[in-house]
């Protein structure tokens, strides 16, 4: 019996000591440091997951939110007078959450870049050299000279016109012309009359008078024939071949293209119903709309570059020449007229386009792409991730507007990193943070 029993304490030590062993010397009735971290109780208000030693924010097992996939905004304090107070609030995003918005990040760097205004704009032709013409008197077409598209030369012909009006002034003048001949010619015989003590002194200064007035209304009927556009060697010829029933010419003032044409013969025409306009097409205007604000920046003689979808590739080089005097008060815009070159004449008037003006040389700025800006009303907030899976909004100011992006003045160094594709989501929850719903 003694034996027995010997032999069971033997072998209850041999278990107990191969137990001591497999449990590196812990008693087998101890509680193990995981369960007893996940018994223990973190201090109220401890943003901190004792049973995964992680901040409760930022843990998927025991954050409801987090373990719903979905993200947890927490505001850390009230803003102070000045501050920014969606820049208070941090928004912790689940792993699972960011790869289904598919964040994107971008590194703030300086960047290269000149200084442009972009506005929109619309060809016309430049006044300089742009005439609608008319018959300078009423009448009816005879013959058309001149079609659309054409090309002419300064005084050209354009068409001719029977007009009444300017039958009359021929006639006049030359009428005035012959009675200018008959009173020179009784000045002349009454002068030598005088001379030979045979005439009166009172005859020859009646005979002046005449001469006088008859000059007179020489001059003025030949000002009238000017008005009707005929020269100086118009009149002589007129005068040499007494032809009163000459068409009224309709003559191109400057040399360039015919763009209109509406003359037709047989049709009344009119001082007040242009028959043809011509534009020298080698330059063109453009009329860009510039917003008030913008203004400032614009000076006479600036660089601009007008380019258009219709002509993709294509870019024509000018300068600005005016600037309007009054902003439309509807669209807060004045127009700025550019001179740009056409030596292939491609552009046309009322084509719509992009100008670009070059206000500043190339000069080193801080980028940040607009994407990335988001405007909650208070301030301009990027965000930047501080932390794995946490986001915080950031106010920065911004400077001049690029096409690459915005001129960062404040608020960001080279080097930094903020969220581009997803910051208006961000920006969400970071206002449903500020309403309490975190």
């Amino acid at each position: 019996m003694k034996a027995a029993l010997w032999n069971v304490v033997v072998f209850a030590a041999l278990i107990g000591g191969f137990s001591y062993v497999a449990l590196e010397g812990k008693c087998p009735w101890a509680a193990s440091p995981a369960a007893a971290s996940a018994t223990a109780v973190a201090p109220p208000g401890t943003d901190w997951c004792t049973a995964h030693r992680v901040p409760l924010s930022t843990c998927e097992v025991c954050n409801p939110k987090l373990a719903r996939g979905g993200t947890f905004s927490v505001r850390e304090r009230e803003p102070r007078d000045g501050e920014c107070p969606n820049t208070l609030v941090r928004v912790t995003l689940a792993p699972e959450a960011a790869r289904r918005v598919n964040l994107q990040f971008h590194t703030v760097e300086l960047r290269t870049v000149a200084e442009t205004l972009h506005a929109l704009g619309e060809t016309q032709y430049p006044p300089p050299r742009y005439a609608r013409v008319a018959p300078r008197a009423g009448g009816v077409v005879r013959e058309v000279k001149a079609a659309l598209g054409q090309d002419l030369e300064a005084g050209a012909t354009l068409a001719l016109v029977d007009s009444a009006d300017y039958g009359k002034a021929r006639s006049d003048f030359l009428l005035a012309a012959s009675a200018l001949g008959l009173a020179q010619q009784v000045f002349d015989r009454e002068q030598a009359l005088v001379e030979r003590k045979a005439g009166s002194a009172q005859d020859l200064l009646r005979a002046r008078t005449d001469l006088d007035e008859a000059r007179l209304a020489h001059s003025a009927a030949a000002q009238r024939l000017r008005t009707f556009g005929l020269a100086d060697e118009g009149l002589r010829s007129l005068a040499e071949t007494k032809d009163d029933a000459s068409p009224l010419v309709v003559a191109a003032p400057l040399a360039g293209t015919v763009v209109e044409a509406s003359a037709v013969a047989g049709e009344l025409a009119a001082p007040d119903h242009p028959l043809f306009a011509i534009a020298n097409m080698d330059r063109l205007w453009v009329a860009i709309d510039v917003y008030e604000n913008d203004l400032p920046r614009v000076e006479k003689d600036q660089r601009v570059v007008f380019t258009l979808d219709a002509l993709p590739g294509r870019r024509f080089v000018g300068k600005v020449v005016a600037v309007a005097g009054e902003v439309d008060e509807r669209t807060r815009t004045a127009r700025v007229f550019a001179d740009v070159k056409n030596a292939e004449h491609l552009l046309r008037a009322r084509m719509f386009g992009r100008a670009e003006f070059a206000v500043k040389p190339p000069q080193p700025k801080l980028l940040v792409p607009k994407e990335a800006v988001q405007n909650d009303g208070d301030c301009r907030l990027v965000f930047v991730s501080p932390a794995a899976n946490i986001y915080q909004a950031r106010k920065i100011q911004v400077g001049t507007v690029y096409a690459a992006g915005y001129e960062v003045t404040g608020g960001l160094a080279a080097g930094e990193k903020v969220v581009t594709t997803g910051s208006f989501l961000l920006k969400t929850e970071v206002l449903r943070g500020q309403m309490g719903a975190g």
